[in-house]
């Protein structure tokens, strides 16, 4: 499979599995009752998790884990008031959960096959860290069989340009651009049995052809240089696990879905690749044919009987050509087989078909029994339960008359009035006495547009004459303040900005101009209605928490922190 299909397919599965994937188990210690439901440090840290925030103290932590966690009693309520209200018993709740159900399947599948096995340990993350020592600007060709590798190696070695045998004959896609070259590499970037062989050699080194699940590869290895990036250890450890985590997940994956292949086998249907090829010699003339990618074909072209024709088939599933021919378009063209290319093919319609093949394994090794699955599938379902009743059940305020809307304008009519601008041009320097003196000297906005396009520091300035177009205070706040104060036509400064002397000609003042109310009636009202909904939504919050038993246990709250990491530099302590 091309590198980058694989990259792509891979990663979305691993976005999947790892964003509605249970997280490892912490314990089962509880961090805030809501009336009878417990919020778990497991349930919490599955939620916190996700933000992938930093932070500089162990309070600085805590207070947004108790945002985070005021949110989840929030929806809680929300989702309690939806059951009272038989929100979940909806017909489109079912199928909006129902539409997601193979994404929680998928899930369940990867936390059995993945997630344990792909949790680096330690002695793995100071190896990884300790070949991050160098970095390597690297070339390769890559070849789909061995001889073709042993043949281009043994040119090499005889003198033959690498460059020019990789634009020639290397499958990688980029070669015809880069001509073999993959700039420079760190340890981890590409699959181990490249790494392993690159990482051993010197600059100027070829290696033999070296095999991946790519094809065969040729590497040179052109230069060699101390990763500078990398500090110690421990400060590292985090981005380590990170990497590693992802890294072996994606091998795993990677082997995974090889037995999937081998155990649901796809059958190309060459008869169906041989008539769509044949098809396209009797629709175009050699002239055009001669210019039409043969990965390709277009849909009009078929009738109803050849759209249905099988492309290919496995188990108790197949695929149609033009089920196919459709969800080619979703690929770029340099990755669409061609019809005679049935390998590629295979992994093109597994490709197309993994949420399906992974489906039905997961169904097949019970994963809609499993506790992962039920519980995130809840877990959806309520949350959609708690936003159907936020947006749809808690109603506001009827939507406001005219007079509500004008009252609203004329209370806040600096919201719709359009502020105060100035059109200057500047000389920035980085000299207050000669900024003094300029000011002085200069009589004229021409002899004035002439000594800014020699002297302004401000970059990008002095090829428009200084010029800072129309401001706004927001943009300026120091020289529209003086400005202000002079008449157009008029020098003011100096005055001091981004640590430099500003002197400025003021060309133009345009006044603040009031919006006129019926042009922005739509937007007062969109806004009247949204505070209003959000008033309502708080309304309904605040009276719920004074009907609700909430109770939060602190000191269950700051055990989820991990307090060694602020060791050195914060003796906050919880309590």
């Amino acid at each position: 499979m091309n590198d980058k299909l694989l990259c792509r397919f891979l990663l979305t599965i691993l976005l999947i599995a790892l964003a509605v994937g249970g997280c490892g188990k912490s314990g089962d210690r509880t961090i805030a009752t809501v009336g009878d439901y417990k919020i778990t440090a497991d349930e919490f840290n599955e939620f916190f998790n996700q933000i992938r925030m930093t932070f500089a103290t162990g309070e600085e932590e805590y207070n947004k884990r108790r945002e985070i966690l005021d949110s989840m009693i929030v929806t809680r309520l929300l989702i309690q008031g939806a059951y009272e209200l038989n929100i979940d018993k909806l017909e489109d709740l079912a199928h909006t959960v129902a539409a997601n159900r193979d994404r929680f399947l998928i899930s369940a599948l990867y936390q059995k096959h993945i997630a344990d096995e792909a949790q680096p340990t330690d002695a793995e993350m100071q190896d990884f860290y300790n070949n991050l020592e160098y970095r390597i600007r690297v070339s390769h060709i890559v070849v789909r069989d061995q001889d073709t590798a042993q043949a281009l190696f043994e040119r090499v070695k005889n003198g033959e340009n690498f460059e020019q045998l990789a634009f020639e004959y290397s499958i990688d896609p980029d070669a015809k651009r880069n001509k073999g070259d993959l700039g420079y590499l760190l340890w981890g970037a590409t699959v181990d049995e490249f790494q392993q062989a690159a990482f051993s050699m010197q600059p100027g080194e070829v290696s033999p052809p070296v095999k991946s699940r790519y094809g065969h590869h040729i590497i040179k290895v052109v230069d060699k240089q101390l990763n500078e990036t990398r500090s110690d250890f421990e400060s590292m450890k985090e981005s380590l696990k990170n990497q590693l985590l992802r890294r072996k997940a994606m091998i795993l994956l990677e082997e995974y879905f090889d037995l999937l292949k081998a155990k649901y086998p796809i059958a190309i249907d060459t008869a169906t690749c041989q008539y769509i090829l044949h098809k396209r010699e009797q629709l175009y003339p050699p002239q055009l044919l001669a210019t039409l990618p043969r990965n390709d074909f277009d849909i009009d072209a078929l009738d109803r009987n050849e759209k249905e024709l099988v492309l290919a088939t496995w188990g108790t599933g197949q695929i149609s050509l033009v089920e196919y021919l459709t969800q080619l378009k979703n690929l770029p063209p340099d990755l669409r087989p061609e019809f005679d290319n049935y390998d590629s093919l295979v992994t093109i319609v597994f490709e197309m078909k993994k949420t399906q093949f992974l489906t039905g394994e997961a169904l097949a090794e019970g994963m809609d029994q499993d506790e992962n699955y039920i519980r995130s599938m809840k877990m959806f379902k309520e949350f959609n339960m708690a936003d159907i009743m936020k947006n749809d059940s808690i109603q506001g305020a009827p939507p406001p008359d005219d007079a509500a809307l004008r009252t609203f304008y004329e209370e806040n009519i600096a919201d719709y009035t359009t502020p105060p601008k100035i059109h200057v041009h500047e000389i920035l320097l980085s000299d207050e006495l000669t900024a003094q003196k300029l000011a002085k000297e200069i009589k004229s906005f021409n002899t004035f547009k002439e000594r800014a396009a020699q002297l302004t520091e401000r970059p990008g300035k002095r090829s428009r004459w200084g010029d800072l177009g129309v401001i706004e205070e927001r943009w300026y706040p120091e020289i529209f303040e003086a400005a202000e104060k002079v008449g157009v036509g008029q020098i003011g400064g100096p005055v001091m900005t981004m640590g430099k002397y500003s002197i400025f000609y003021v060309v133009e003042k345009v006044e603040p101009e009031i919006k006129d109310f019926l042009d922005v009636k739509r937007k007062i009202s969109d806004r009247v209605i949204f505070e209003q909904k959000n008033q309502a939504i708080q309304t309904w919050i605040d009276e719920r928490l004074k009907a609700t038993e909430v109770d939060v246990d602190e000191d269950a709250l700051w055990s989820t922190i991990d307090m060694d990491r602020y060791a050195a530099v914060d003796t906050t302590t919880g309590g």
